[in-house]
């Protein structure tokens, strides 16, 4: 049920109808920092999309219960996801499955960029990566790659 730039598999696409009927798109937007994860979202806001950035893992399926089940007005979802989330990344996994056993379809939209351009981007904005622990930002991407290896 799930696609992504990476891989395809299961009913992709379809929508998954809510209790009232309405038919629900669900995108996570996930990817590198500083891969473009913010100008995503701001993009798919303004395609009509109710979108909800750095959702803790933890109320995840929790806000996909009670979204697909309640809510009528709001057709297209998009939550940004990333390892903002600290341990609870290592979740999101698991947080998909769980989708995917609830019947819910969903796609994957992972942004990515090598990682001269990542450290280019964090140099220019002076941000400092959130898994860098006073390392050298090649070392914050590093864990990260492998933090998502996953997705």
């Amino acid at each position: 049920m799930r696609k992504s730039l990476r891989a395809v598999s299961g009913n992709t696409g379809t929508g998954s109808k809510n209790d009232r009927g309405v038919l629900m798109e669900l995108v996570i937007v996930t990817g590198m920092s500083g891969a473009g994860k913010s100008t995503a979202m701001k993009m798919m806001e303004d395609m009509g999309y109710f979108c909800i950035d750095n959702l803790p893992i933890f109320l995840f399926e929790k806000f996909m219960e009670f979204f697909n089940g309640t809510h009528p007005a709001q057709q297209k979802v998009a939550i940004g996801m990333d390892v903002r989330s600290g341990a609870d990344l290592e979740n999101l996994e698991f947080a998909l499955q769980r989708l995917e056993y609830m019947e819910i379809p969903f796609e994957v939209l992972f942004l990515d960029a090598d990682d001269k351009t990542l450290i280019k981007r964090y140099k220019e904005t002076r941000r400092v990566h959130p898994l860098a622990n006073g390392e050298r930002i090649e070392k914050g991407l590093e864990r990260e790659r492998d933090k998502i290896a996953f997705l």
